[in-house]
């Protein structure tokens, strides 16, 4: 976390990541502008979003990386995701692929982050008709590794500031910067082993 001389005002890095066309440009675009694009272009690397707002009294920055999804840009993940307080993994509920390469994302950006930072899944594009991502199942993985789960809509603004609402809730709270976990990897669907005792 950087944050600046001014006591009041804290400066907080979160990076979204996922598969290509799942909509990080188009979540971090209605957040700021509060308007959706539909002229998309896939990003470049990583594009850089500053947002503003108030917590409990304090100036809060969110200093937003979104980040290409092109497995050609992969390699240059960890000079991104260095020094992130929150990562969001965002997946296409219209895409099963987009949403079976969450573990891979999750596992890529653990590489490089192992201390403590707050992560979120967000089941994008909700307002879509064709969806086919079972929602439950990712839902209860992320419950059991302690990750914020969204669903939300770019197009609509469907949870988007709730979202980030709760990134800076549990990111501008020491207390939950100590309780945050790195948590043991695991198949989503793929069921606990049972203890004899």
């Amino acid at each position: 976390m950087a944050s600046s001389a001014d006591p009041n005002s804290h400066d907080y890095k979160v990076v979204l990541i996922g598969s290509i066309a799942v909509g990080k440009t188009a979540i971090a675009t209605r957040l700021q502008f509060k308007i959706f694009d539909e002229d998309y272009q896939p990003t470049v690397g990583a594009g850089y979003i500053p947002y503003k707002t108030a917590y409990k009294g304090k100036d809060i920055e969110l200093q937003i990386w979104d980040t290409a999804g092109m497995e050609r840009y992969k390699s240059l993940g960890s000079i991104y995701y260095r020094d992130s307080n929150a990562a969001v993994i965002v997946f296409d509920q219209t895409s099963k692929e987009s949403a079976e390469a969450i573990e891979k994302w999750l596992e890529s950006f653990r590489t490089t982050v192992k201390g403590e930072c707050y992560i979120a899944v967000a089941a994008n594009k909700d307002d879509l008709p064709d969806k086919c991502v079972p929602l439950e199942t990712i839902k209860k993985w992320c419950e059991d590794r302690g990750f914020g789960f969204f669903i939300t809509s770019a197009r609509t603004g469907l949870g988007v500031q709730e979202m980030f609402n709760s990134i800076i809730e549990h990111i501008a709270s020491d207390k939950s910067l100590e309780t945050t976990k790195v948590p043991q990897l695991r198949k989503i669907g793929e069921k606990k082993e049972k203890s004899c005792c």
